[in-house]
């Protein structure tokens, strides 16, 4: 099970449906569901408790990690859709890139490194450099 970190919530905001008929609809009606203000937030939002907490607006920033917010009367929202957007991680394969670098520049392809906090072996037993300097204590 991979644990994902979020790292900001999208927010749509809809209305009260609309319902239009028109000739070329026929009798059928149609409802809009397009969101009438997409924001982005630290938090999950929850319209619940934000009624109980007695909260008259909503504040959301126009994109994510932008200081330019707009707010909306939370009596004018009818229903929201909150989905998490996730950090992506790949922190290990920036890490993971100058090692398998010097791999393919310094040794035969088919060596191979294990490394670990405080242990790094190249196989075929040619250097061994071990250190508890990095580890956390």
């Amino acid at each position: 099970m991979e644990i994902k970190l979020i790292k900001y919530w999208k927010v749509e905001l809809f209305e009260e449906p609309k319902i239009t008929a028109s000739v070329i609809n026929g009798i059928l009606p149609i409802e809009e569901r397009r969101p009438f203000l997409t924001g982005y937030s630290n938090t999950q939002f929850d319209l619940r408790k934000a009624v109980i907490n007695g909260e008259e607006f909503i504040t959301l920033c126009c994109d994510p990690g932008s200081l330019h917010t707009r707010s909306v009367r939370i009596s004018r929202i009818h229903e929201f859709k909150c989905t998490p957007i996730y950090e992506s991680d790949d922190t290990f394969q920036e890490a993971a890139k100058p090692l398998m670098k010097w791999l393919v520049e310094n040794v035969h392809p088919h060596h191979q490194a294990i490394v670990t906090s405080s242990h790094a072996e190249l196989l075929e037993s040619q250097i061994v450099a071990k250190t508890d300097e990095f580890l956390k204590g």
